[in-house]
């Protein structure tokens, strides 16, 4: 879709090309073409600050960019050989808190064509707090984040919100039943509990028999993007990136086709912030991973070396609906990628990126509307090279998706895919002189911001003191201008609006029955009196958490037994 600026400023006011017609037409030059009298009229600026230009030539394209050597294939993302389809991974995320509800919701999507089950375990989970399912609840051991009262981690209120109710391996064996994890790639959205919901995926494998050579998915350790996205809930027990570098090293060498660490900046882009600031603040993340797993903390644990580091890192992007700025954000985080392997003394490697449809353009008014603007982020995505997609249902905004509303989310990814065949093309955009300057644009803009984050301490301390998101509550308060002025339009929200459509409201789920379930079973089981030394399995952190799920811990055990371990190495 054509931002209606490129046909109100620029058609009235560009001059009309005038040209001869030269017997090779390759032999257009720039100056052939007269250019407008007045620039700020024709030209538009995005909130990146990226210069819309109504006409592009090669003189004034820069193709070529002093990023990255081998830019033009190193921006293509991955391909196959020739005459074959690029393999596209349809993920779909799942949330509902009740288990069954869940493994049907999966089934019908893995019928319908989803390759790969993403699941979002609820806020108990993700605080990694094992208070939370405790009867005599005590704040003893644990380290909120700054500012954050003890009491706000204790309420049954976060058990099913906003995600599966997940807490032992009979509750994952039930999420999956019938699902066959052997052909079927998993995914969590764990939080601060990534090593626990990790060790309780892989002790289900090992139980369902699946060999770790042929296990997929995302572990998707991302302690910096859950700080960022619930500063409410506590933090990692005891050092951040302790537990996300054991994670990759045991991940790397037991499960070649899992990858554990995910850079998760879709919060900065659906809370407001730009495609510079995503893309800046991904690249700022990943260097810190990159760091924590190519670093031993004493001589009995093991690193990994950059390429494999690399390896081990998901890139997660939210699209909107301005497909070219999606299109060139996503070749963009490639060539700044690539930097940064060959500074830190890598190989330039494939990229793994994940795309998503921005919560900030799905709209809980006139849903079938949301039908085309997910059809855009779709596009994008699958022309921007991204190799897993995930495609929000129509209704996402309202409550949690019925079967209408997934279904049509993962056929439109399929009809692109399937029936358009724009799985068959490599970079369509590629040698465009208009994709081509935006791509150098945003990877100029990305890289200064990238560096003022390195500047200020790294990613990590610039979340922490805030400055991330001021930032982008800064970009967020001038998007929200530009939709107050009428500078930008939210179809049938803003303008052009259904007087006939009413709001759409759905019942929640009975949380009040789940969360009495799930408190009794962790009283039989004894969750909040259990404690288990982590330390006796060996030095790794993920290898200790494999073999007390192996035995039957459940999460908050795992998470409990994490919190005494950060609690004796400050005693000691």
């Amino acid at each position: 879709m054509l931002d209606p600026k490129c046909f109100s400023a620029q058609a009235s006011t560009a001059s009309k090309v005038a040209c001869s017609q030269p017997e090779d037409p390759r032999s257009v030059d720039s100056a052939d073409i007269k250019q407008p009298t007045s620039q700020q009229t024709v030209d538009w600026r995005s909130n990146d600050a990226v210069v819309l230009q109504p006409l592009y030539t090669r003189n004034g394209s820069g193709t070529s960019s002093p990023m990255i050597r081998d830019r033009d294939y190193l921006l293509r993302g991955m391909t196959t050989e020739r005459g074959q389809s690029l393999s596209v991974d349809l993920r779909q995320r799942h949330s509902h808190p009740d288990p069954e509800q869940t493994n049907r919701a999966a089934l019908d999507d893995l019928q319908g064509g989803v390759t790969s089950l993403e699941l979002r375990l609820d806020r108990a989970v993700r605080s990694g707090s094992w208070q939370v399912f405790s009867v005599n609840r005590t704040t003893a051991n644990e380290m909120p984040c700054d500012g954050i009262r003890g009491d706000e981690l204790l309420s049954n209120e976060l058990l099913g919100e906003d995600g599966v109710m997940l807490y032992e391996a009979s509750d994952f064996d039930t999420a999956f039943a019938a699902v066959p994890l052997d052909q079927t790639a998993i995914a969590l959205d764990a939080g601060n509990s990534f090593l626990a919901a990790a060790a309780s995926i892989a002790a289900l494998w090992e139980r369902r028999g699946v060999d770790p050579t042929e296990a997929r998915g995302a572990f998707a350790a991302d302690p910096i993007g859950s700080l960022s996205r619930d500063p409410s809930l506590s933090r990692l027990r005891g050092k951040p990136m302790l537990g996300l570098s054991d994670l990759a090293t045991w991940t790397s060498r037991t499960f070649p086709h899992v990858s554990s660490v995910a850079v998760d900046t879709t919060t900065y882009y659906d809370g407001g912030g730009t495609d510079t600031q995503e893309l800046a603040f991904s690249i700022a993340t990943a260097v810190q991973y990159l760091r924590a797993m190519t670093t031993t903390r004493d001589s009995r644990t093991e690193s990994l070396s950059i390429d494999h580091a690399a390896a081990q890192i998901l890139f997660r992007y939210s699209l909107g609906t301005d497909h070219f700025l999606s299109i060139a954000k996503l070749r963009a985080a490639r060539a700044l990628w690539a930097r940064v392997l060959n500074a830190c003394g890598g190989s330039p490697s494939s990229m793994k990126i994940q795309t998503c449809t921005s919560s900030r353009v799905m709209t809980d008014r006139d849903l079938n509307l949301n039908l085309l603007r997910n059809c855009v982020v779709v596009f994008s995505g699958l022309l921007g090279g991204a190799d897993t997609i995930t495609s929000l249902p129509l209704d996402h905004a309202i409550q949690l998706p019925d079967t209408f509303g997934r279904r049509m989310a993962r056929n439109t990814v399929l009809i692109l895919s399937e029936e358009a065949q724009l799985r068959r093309v490599v970079d369509p955009s590629g040698g465009s002189y208009f994709f081509e300057t935006i791509t150098n644009q945003l990877c100029e803009q990305a890289w200064s911001l990238f560096q003022e984050v390195e500047r200020r301490g790294g990613m990590l301390a610039c979340v922490r003191n805030g400055w991330v998101a001021k930032q982008v509550a800064q970009s967020a308060q001038k998007w929200a201008s530009q939709f107050a002025y009428g500078e930008k339009t939210i179809v049938g929200v803003t303008k052009f609006v259904n007087s006939r459509d009413r709001v759409v409201r759905r019942a929640p789920p009975d949380l009040d029955r789940l969360r009495e379930i799930a408190m009794q079973r962790c009283a039989e089981h004894g969750d909040a009196q259990v404690a288990i030394p982590l330390f006796e399995h060996g030095p790794n952190l993920a290898e200790a958490m494999f073999v007390a799920a192996q035995s039957g811990a459940s999460i908050p055990q795992m998470n409990r037994m994490l919190g005494d371990q950060a609690s004796r190495e400050v005693s000691q």
